[in-house]
């Protein structure tokens, strides 16, 4: 046995005196024994059983499994590979039996599949990526061994991370339920009667002017970074303001509020924080107050569509909304904001609107302590 070669099973680490075929060797043991650790921990067991067994053996529709594994965002299976542990066909079976059993239809089953897949993936690479993002801010690292450092960290974390997945979702469904009922005690009386809109809403864009040309002058590192600050102090304030993140899609971040002066007090928030950020390019910001439904953790409806737009033809820096949320918004909020400019414009798919430039005036701005 050579020196290089350890004997107690060790992975050696990579050496630049070795040659690139031995680095690129040693690279690939060692990517491959920690990936094998963390796979043996989460899968819980080896991977024993195919579609059809889990039909023979386990009553298991392949039907219903291939629609399962495809909601969660895994690639097409064949019928007799091994790719199922017997976790895999515990919780299967578990969703399917509601199907089975008659307490949901096939389409609930491959809503709740896509709701867990879309959102755990998204919460996996969050939490992977903030463990590299970690690795790499001492500056001493490069993105590969920074990655190299999580694969081989994230085992520690691993059972803080599922307590902390349960306790959150608890907690988020206690929030939204408790909306929900909120939400009923306040239908009674209301005028409003289209089933088909049925959530009041204020709902709004922000979005960095001018990201496109700051992406190509930065490096990835950097943009990353502002990227990084954008959402965060974003998230932050509308979590004080009591608003709820919809989705961020790149620079642009689209949120929610329940009063229509708690959105336009976050929008404003938003624009003066982001303007007080030496790091971060300007934000415009359009808002709608009105009517929608919500499906698969996304709303839908004119009124989305509207902020959608306003966004659009906002200037740097602004807050912008219809004439009929100003009116709103003065309703709800006396002296809470004022009209800094009003003018009229064509909306694609929309058509002429008043458009109405807020600024605070009574209203106090939400400040977070970094």
């Amino acid at each position: 046995m050579s020196s290089a070669e350890p004997s107690d099973g060790a992975v050696p680490t990579v050496t630049a005196e070795m040659s690139i075929p031995q680095q690129l060797n040693r690279r690939f043991a060692r990517v491959r024994q920690s990936v094998g650790a963390l796979e043996r921990v989460l899968l819980q067991g080896p991977r024993t059983h195919s579609a059809r067994e889990l039909q023979s053996l386990h009553g298991l529709p392949e039907s219903l499994v291939a629609k399962y594994w495809r909601g969660m965002g895994f690639g097409g299976i064949d019928h007799d590979t091994a790719v199922f542990t017997d976790e895999d066909a515990e919780a299967i079976g578990e969703l399917i039996r509601l199907v089975t059993d008659g307490e949901i239809d096939e389409d609930t089953f491959v809503n709740f599949a896509r709701g867990f897949g879309f959102h755990t993936g998204r919460l996996a690479m969050w939490l992977t990526e903030a463990l590299v993002d970690e690795a790499k801010a001492g500056g001493k690292v490069s993105d590969s061994q920074a990655r190299m450092l999580m694969l081989e960290r994230a085992p520690e974390f691993l059972g803080v991370f599922e307590r902390q997945v349960v306790y959150a979702f608890r907690r988020q469904m206690a929030s939204y339920t408790a909306r929900a009922g909120s939400e009923i005690l306040r239908s009674v009386g209301e005028s409003w009667s289209d089933e088909a809109l049925p959530l009041p809403r204020a709902v709004a864009f922000a979005d960095l002017v001018q990201f496109t040309r700051l992406a190509q002058s930065i490096d990835g590192f950097e943009l990353a970074d502002v990227i990084k600050q954008f959402e965060g102090l974003c998230r932050d304030i509308i979590s004080e303001g009591g608003g709820r993140v919809v989705k961020t899609v790149g620079d642009e971040m689209m949120f929610l509020a329940d009063t229509p002066e708690d959105g336009v007090r976050i929008a404003l928030s938003i624009t003066e924080a982001v303007a007080a950020s030496p790091i971060l390019p300007e934000v415009r910001v359009g808002l709608a107050w009105g009517n929608m439904f919500s499906r698969y953790g996304d709303v839908f409806g004119p009124r989305v569509n509207l902020a959608a737009r306003l966004e659009g033809i906002a200037e740097p820096g602004a807050v912008v909304v219809d004439l009929e949320t100003a009116e709103t918004v003065d309703r709800a909020f006396p002296g809470g904001f004022s009209r800094a400019e009003e003018w009229s414009v064509e909306l694609q798919g929309i058509g002429l609107t008043t458009v109405v430039r807020l600024e605070r005036a009574a209203a106090s701005r939400i400040v977070i302590n970094r």
